[in-house]
């Protein structure tokens, strides 16, 4: 359901805009991707339309509703034929969450795609989007089509920590990161492999799936909490379109593969 929101200037000037969610087809959603590459053009190396496009469609649980805009007709006129255009977006990523050893996983609304048209900035127009966001977390338990979100999680720069601190409440956790030295050498020794051969190759999809699946069970959301819960359908769609060719795995089998093969290969 839309709503319509009016802000009014310091210099007088009053500007009317709409909020709703994305329609389902791609020419809405089209738009709404060109709007988000737009914004983040000041970037070194500015996401393409296509990016959004595909973080958007490669997601299993993506929903147009979720992304909230705000439009505005230049002439403020609602009977106007004038074409409304997206000034502002907020969309909402619904993710499965570990908790950690002793709890089951949670739902969550993750918060991304936060931006605002130069133009219309310092309007309070990301503050609307985010509060509506807020509410349609808060009232998930009771909307057809939603899991109930147990919490909402994002990730901002320490510039814009403030700022969702304020408006959602959110606490800001410092990511702590390492860099950590592997000695390739030993990974390719008889005391790594067990005197197995061990190659490295690109990570092959739907083939590795399984295991990556198991890997990651194992070491990540049996382990922490926070983690996404990544389903079949999560490595398949998404997180091999997400990282493309830059995910490798080491395997003791050679990096040829053929289907033939596939019942005897070894552990990765």
């Amino acid at each position: 359901m839309a709503s319509k929101h009016i802000v009014k200037l310091l210099d007088g000037s009053t500007h009317h805009y709409r909020l709703r969610g994305l329609n389902e087809n791609d020419e809405d959603i089209a738009k709404w991707t060109k709007f988000c590459a737009s914004v983040f053009s000041y970037k070194p190396n500015p996401p393409s339309p296509s990016y959004f496009a595909r973080h958007f469609y490669n997601d299993p649980r993506h929903d147009a509703n979720l992304v909230r805009v705000l439009t505005y007709r230049p002439d403020n006129n609602a009977s106007s034929q004038e074409e409304e255009a997206i000034v502002s977006s907020v969309r909402i990523f619904q993710r499965t969450i570990s908790m950690g050893p002793r709890h089951p996983p949670i739902e969550t609304g993750g918060i991304g795609e936060v931006c605002t048209s130069p133009d219309h900035q310092r309007r309070g127009l990301s503050k609307v989007l985010l509060q509506d966001a807020l509410k349609i977390m808060r009232d998930s338990s009771s909307r057809v089509g939603l899991e109930a979100m147990a919490c909402s999680s994002l990730h901002a720069s320490p510039t814009f920590q403030p700022v969702y601190s304020k408006v959602g409440g959110y606490k800001s956790v410092v990511s702590q990161w390492s860099l950590v030295p592997i000695r390739l050498q030993y990974f390719f020794s008889s005391e790594s492999t067990g005197n197995q051969s061990a190659f490295m190759r690109q990570a092959q999809f739907p083939k590795d799936t399984p295991q990556l699946m198991k890997l990651h069970q194992i070491y990540s959301e049996q382990r922490f909490a926070g983690c996404i819960i990544r389903s079949e359908t999560y490595w398949n769609d998404y997180v091999s379109a997400e990282l493309g060719d830059t995910l490798w795995v080491m395997t003791t089998t050679s990096s040829s593969y053929h289907e033939d093969d596939s019942k005897n290969e070894d552990s990765e």
